[in-house]
Order: structure tokens, then sequence, then C-alpha cells
């Protein structure tokens, strides 16, 4: 049976939501594994909207239930290297592939994260 762990368990202490918002402090956005599974978010007064994408998915894969029937789940990345055109210039990059599974109940055209 899957387990639907509250908003804190995920997102730490200072996670909180109610009808309109959802609150998080970006200082609970790390790793709680020992060593760190990922590197935390640093805060900043304006972080970009990707770093705090990636973090978001990082805490969500170190937090997220494991179960069978789990309908949301993000398994580990794979990575690779990849050479691609920065400034100009061809550069290696460490390119790191996550894969997200959510399970919806047939006869949606998209998922609706309201079925999860």
């Amino acid at each position: 049976m899957s387990i639907d762990k509250p908003l804190t368990a995920f997102f730490g202490p200072g996670a909180s939501q109610d009808a309109t918002t959802i609150t998080f402090t970006k200082a609970d956005l790390v790793s709680t594994k020992t060593p760190p599974a990922f590197t935390g978010l640093v805060p900043q007064a304006e972080n970009s909207s990707e770093s705090i994408i990636s973090v978001l998915l990082m805490k969500a894969a170190e937090n997220q239930d494991t179960s069978q029937d789990s309908q949301f789940f993000v398994f580990p990345p794979e990575s690779s290297i990849v050479s691609v055109v920065s400034d100009g210039i061809q550069k290696p990059f460490d390119q790191y592939l996550f894969t997200v599974r959510m399970l919806i109940p047939r006869g949606q055209e998209y998922p609706n994260p309201n079925l999860i």
C-alpha cells in the first residue's frame, strides 16, 4: 500500500500548505542523509528557477515512498558525459537524467496531479 507522506517529510520542518499556498524554506532543501546524497540549495535572495526545481526533484527522490504501489517515483539519475557548445566553445559536461514515474488511472489525456 502506498504511503502518503506529509509535506514536511519531503521538504523539511518549515514546509506548510493551505488552500492557496505552499511554503518551504530554502534552508530545508538539503540532503538529510549521512553522507549527504546531494548538494543542498544555497539560499540566496534570487535563486534560479532551475536550481529550485532541481533541488525539489532531488529532495523528493531522497524522501519518496518506495513501496511497490507508489504512484509517484523518481528513479536514481543515470549519468553520462556529453559535449555541448557553450559560449561558442565545445565543452564537456556531466549529464544527469532523471526518470519520473506517475501512475494515473487510465483514460486521462495527460497526467493529472490531483489523481496521485
